[in-house]
């Protein structure tokens, strides 16, 4: 059986790999909203230019 010592390194060890978990999370997050953004602006962009296309040209 495993002995105190042995039990808190194993937890300090899971709470580092968490953290760095969260961390990495917290990242990828950032990147998926930037990534939504700049498909918005797109999708923005080719609705306008559709709208264009049926207008009326002077």
């Amino acid at each position: 059986m495993a002995g105190w010592k042995d039990i808190l390194i194993d937890v300090l060890k899971l709470t580092d790999e968490v953290k760095r978990l969260n961390h990495t999370s917290e990242l990828l997050s950032e990147r998926t909203i930037a990534i939504d953004k700049r498909v918005v602006r797109l999708e923005t962009i080719i609705e306008i230019g559709e709208k264009q296309a049926y207008l009326p040209k002077e």
